[in-house]
Parts: structure tokens; C-alpha cells; sequence
């Protein structure tokens, strides 16, 4: 899915749709793109390709002299990036490695075991979503409280909460940056409402706030 995401914003010119890619996978992302840019500026350079315009992408086809060569550059440096990103793919999965996580730092994946439950979820339904998660599953656990966390995920519910977890917690947390699904699941039990840019840098204090006794 990255490098299907990487080969189609290279060829628009949506260069900010990267950035959570490469914060996340650094390791791999990076060498791609920049492997791209080069197969690209080189084969614009033997059309003798000029962008008038300070950025790229096919946005700016206007005011590029050498339109065919360009559009061939574009798409072999897209492709270059794609096809990189896909080689290097990780071994681990998001899931695989929230699956994990949630192991080493005691997520409850059992009913009504949990003391505190939370839910998160994100635009692509990747980075974000499992960041928030492994952020506060190691902070309960740090703070001695069972929390059992439902992502939402791109591949879907993870770890999904129940009527009995609800009947047995004290609170949920909720870490979202779009609309949690079901949330009337929910109406019964008190809701803590954050971002996940919350969850990921203060969720010490978000469950301290309401600590479990």
C-alpha cells in the first residue's frame, strides 16, 4: 500500500502526503525517494527538460518546456520510488508488531478484564492509529492499570471492545483524529475525548487524570 501511495503522489506532486510515511519508515522511505528524484532529474536532463515552476509534479505541466520527457521523468522516478519501498517492505506488519506491543507492554486482549479502555483511530488508518495505541498501553502499564485498546485501523477492528468490557471499565479513552465508528457502543461509560497527538505525548497524564483506584 506505500508504494502504491508513493507512485501515485509522485506523479501529482503531493510531496506533504509523504511525510507520514517517511517520519514513520525513515530507513526505507528516504532511500526511495530519493532514488526517484534522481532517476527523474535524469532522464528530464536527456530530453532537456525545463520547470519554470519552483516544485514539481504533473500540476505544472504548463510551464514545463519538454512535456514528454518530463511525464517520462515523472513516472520513472514514481515507479523507482515504488518499486524501492515495496523491496524494502517490512518483515512485520503494523499489525503484526501492534499485536506485539500490545503483548510485551499488557494490553488485555481478554473480556471484562480491563480496568480503563480506549480506542484510536487516524486518517490512513496506520501510523497514528498504533502509535496512539502503543503509547498508552506503555504508560498503563508503567502505571499499573490494565487497559485494553480497540484500533481501528486500516485492516480493520483490532482487539475489538465488548459489552462485557464496557460493563466492567471505569472509562474510555478517545483517540481519534476522525470520527470513532460506533461510538454508541459507548454511552454508557464515562468518555475522556483526544487527539491522537494527545494520546502519543501526554497518556501518563490521561490516566493519571482518572486513575483507576
Amino acid at each position: 500500500e506505500a508504494g502504491k501511495a508513493a507512485g501515485i503522489m509522485g506523479m501529482i506532486g503531493i510531496s506533504e502526503g509523504a511525510i507520514p510515511f517517511a517520519a514513520g519508515d525513515p530507513a526505507r522511505v528516504l532511500p526511495a525517494i530519493v532514488a526517484g528524484g534522481i532517476v527523474g532529474n535524469v532522464i528530464g536532463f536527456m530530453f532537456h527538460v525545463m520547470n519554470h515552476a519552483p516544485w514539481g509534479g504533473w500540476i505544472v505541466l504548463p510551464v514545463v518546456d519538454g512535456k514528454i520527457g518530463y511525464i517520462i521523468g515523472t513516472i520513472a522516478g514514481s515507479v523507482t520510488t515504488a518499486l524501492i519501498v515495496i523491496a524494502l517492505k517490512k518483515t512485520v506488519t503494523e499489525d503484526e508488531s501492534y499485536k506485539d506491543h500490545s503483548q510485551v507492554y499488557g494490553s488485555v486482549q481478554g473480556e471484562g478484564e480491563a480496568d480503563v479502555l480506549a480506542v484510536t483511530s487516524c486518517p490512513s488508518g496506520v501510523a497514528h492509529t498504533f502509535l496512539a495505541a502503543k503509547s498508552l498501553e506503555k504508560a498503563a502499564c508503567a502505571l499499573g492499570i490494565k487497559i485494553k485498546v480497540e484500533t481501528q485501523g486500516a485492516n480493520g477492528v483490532i482487539n475489538r471492545i465488548t459489552e462485557k468490557d464496557i460493563e466492567k471499565a471505569k472509562f474510555v479513552i478517545f483517540a481519534h483524529d476522525v470520527a470513532i465508528k460506533e461510538p454508541e457502543r459507548f454511552r454508557k461509560i464515562k468518555v475522556l475525548d483526544v487527539t491522537n497527538k494527545d494520546a502519543m505525548l501526554n497518556a501518563t497524564a490521561l490516566l493519571q487524570a482518572r486513575r483507576v483506584s
